[in-house]
């Protein structure tokens, strides 16, 4: 199943557009290179673990993943979620699986948002 549809619901896929952060925008700038015109592919996700069940819960939790220059997820911070399961949505997230983001055929670090829904 694809993993936009098992994560949003029967609704297309997103079209993710490539933004760079303050930071990065300044590095280019820096470099003499112009960030709305530098070739970029943000990360993909490939594979997500099943959603866990959160008893009890209903609604909306924001996870903002820090990918390493592999793809790999070192990073998790999230609003939202019941405090009392924080440490399973942690580790959920972690294990997911992306192909890393690119910027002028390079691999480098990338930070995704990601909004998921418990009903």
């Amino acid at each position: 199943m694809n993993v936009f549809r098992r994560i949003f619901g029967s609704s297309p896929e997103p079209t993710l557009k490539p933004e760079f952060d303050a930071s990065v925008a300044q590095r280019l700038a820096a470099a003499g290179k112009d960030p709305t015109r530098v070739e970029a592919t943000p990360a993909e996700l490939l594979e997500m673990p099943e959603k866990p069940a959160m008893a009890g819960f209903k609604g909306m939790v924001r996870l903002e993943l820090t990918l390493d220059g592999g793809g790999k997820v070192v990073s998790v911070q999230m609003d939202g979620a019941p405090f009392d399961q924080v440490s399973t949505l942690e580790s959920w997230a972690e294990n997911w699986v992306f192909a890393p983001a690119k910027m002028e055929d390079n691999t480098h670090p990338c930070r995704m948002v990601f909004e998921i829904t418990w009903s």
